[in-house]
């Protein structure tokens, strides 16, 4: 009893002063933030929007979601597409997970979102499926993740 009220005593300040004093060495919020500090230009910007649209207008949560810059993924394989072959796989995803938009917002979003780069690098999580055949063209599967989209964030879609 008295060692419990002792180590109470000796506690309280110590919690006290480590939750009110200031944090030395602390980086600053932004510093979590990859932002290479240059303006987007319209098209660069519209296609972040209309991400972030695409992102809330799925049927399902999580279908397609964006993150920050280069966190770590486990992909199988990876590979190179230009903007308008992202386009038409755009347009496919958008067409299967946000059938709650009509078919002009459906094509002006996919269209939109894919000004950002000229060229993307997706990278292929199979979840460990055998029967993927590359030779087939490129499979509307698994997880793909489309990383470092201007050095300011990277996208993921939920096939």
């Amino acid at each position: 009893m008295i060692i419990n009220k002792l180590s109470i005593l000796l506690f309280f300040p110590f919690l006290t002063f480590s939750c009110t004093s200031e944090e030395k060495g602390k980086l600053p919020d932004s510093a979590f933030y990859n932002n290479t500090g240059s303006a987007l230009t319209q098209e660069q910007q519209a296609a972040f929007d209309a991400l972030n649209t695409l992102q809330t207008s799925t049927d399902e949560m999580n279908r397609l979601y964006s993150t920050f810059v280069k966190p770590s993924y486990p992909a199988d394989t990876s590979f190179e597409v230009s903007q308008s072959e992202l386009r038409a796989f755009m347009e496919q995803f958008i067409y299967e997970h946000c059938q709650n938009l009509s078919p002009e917002i459906q094509n002006q979003l996919a269209k939109t979102a894919v000004l950002a780069q000229k060229k993307y690098t997706v990278l292929h999580c199979t979840e460990n499926r055998s029967d993927i055949d590359y030779d087939k063209g490129l499979p509307m599967t698994g997880t793909w993740v489309i990383p470092n989209i201007l050095n300011r964030r990277d996208v993921i879609l939920v096939w």
